[in-house]
């Protein structure tokens, strides 16, 4: 019973597959899928012979009529998996209804896999899939997979052209990368040469800058009380920050009462003196005076070259007051 059951299920399929070749014959696609469908909801038994059989003939249907129905000729492939998902010819067949369909990514991944499992015999899929890479530009690999089919009959020519293409275009990335590598590498010995010449620069104007407290200008005249005098330096900088220094100095008016000494207070604020220097355009700053000699250690910014240094006394003169006396004027490095 069970013999006589196989033979009429063999008989079928025979009958089956001479039916879809005729359909392929008349290019009837929806009739060879019809054909093909899956019966119930049981599973088929995958890649027996005529199993095989059909998902070929399937492939060469999807073939025929992807041109007029990609959407079709998808299922048709895909149908065909499904029998025989294991046939190197079925799997590249259906990658290419992915690409048709624009499922580049997916296509990639089936392809890869058929070259991982058939590296020697799937020569269509290492075709397409260098196909697919020089649209990608990935023209390392499009070299790579077309090396082992150069030779072959069907695919050698556009195989070599296209192996061609990508090889120059290896060349020229290289060679671009190589002047890409020089002109880096002229720019960075042209940094340090010039970072070369400033350290050089740098260190001679240290060797000619003042040292730190070092005087750059100094006068040895003195400023009484109720004068103004004006001084010109020399050897000061726009742009570079200074120390002006000066000595303020009281003494105490002369007394004319008999036993009686001039009493004072420690400084000269107390006295209400108004002893001011203005250097260039700068503002003006007050000056300290006082019995002990007071050190003025003023810090400016000159805003020009050589500026004018102004120093007067504002304070109203009387008698009884103090005559102080500013000397020691100075400029230093800080």
């Amino acid at each position: 019973m069970r013999l006589m059951s196989l033979l009429l299920l063999l008989a079928a399929t025979d009958a089956r597959l001479q039916q879809g070749e005729k359909l392929l014959a008349a290019r009837d696609c929806e009739g060879l899928e019809a054909l093909f469908a899956p019966a119930g909801t049981a599973s088929p038994e995958r890649n027996t012979e005529r199993n095989i059989d059909a998902a070929r003939l399937l492939a060469q249907g999807a073939t025929a009529c992807r041109e007029q129905d990609k959407v079709l000729a998808f299922a048709l492939t895909q149908r065909a998996l499904a029998l025989a998902p294991d046939d190197y010819g079925v799997r590249t067949a259906h990658a290419e209804s992915l690409l048709a369909v624009d499922e580049r990514s997916a296509a990639a991944r089936l392809l890869d896999e058929t070259l991982q499992a058939h590296p020697r015999d799937a020569v269509r899929a290492r075709f397409l899939r260098a196909r697919l890479a020089d649209e990608e530009a990935e023209s390392a690999l499009v070299v790579r997979l077309l090396e082992p089919i150069l030779q072959e009959p069907e695919y050698g020519e556009p195989a070599r052209a296209l192996h061609a293409r990508n090889q120059s275009a290896l060349q020229s990335h290289s060679q671009a990368r190589e002047t890409m590598a020089r002109e880096e590498q002229a720019l960075s010995e042209s940094a340090a040469r010039a970072q070369e010449v400033a350290s050089s620069r740098s260190s001679e104007a240290d060797r000619h800058a003042p040292r730190s407290g070092s005087e750059v200008w100094s006068a040895r005249a003195t400023l009484k009380s109720g004068a103004q005098r004006t001084f010109r330096t020399k050897n000061i900088q726009a742009g570079a920050t200074y120390i002006f220094h000066a000595t303020g100095g009281c003494t105490a008016p002369s007394s004319n009462k008999k036993g009686r000494k001039s009493r004072l207070g420690p400084t000269v604020d107390l006295f209400g003196q108004d002893f001011r220097v203005r250097i260039g355009t700068l503002d003006a700053m007050p000056l300290k005076v006082g019995l002990e000699p007071e050190q003025n250690a003023l810090t400016f910014r000159a805003a020009e070259n050589n500026p004018q240094i102004f120093i007067e006394d504002r304070t109203d003169l009387r008698p009884e007051r103090p005559r102080c006396t500013i000397s020691d004027v100075a400029v230093r490095v800080p």
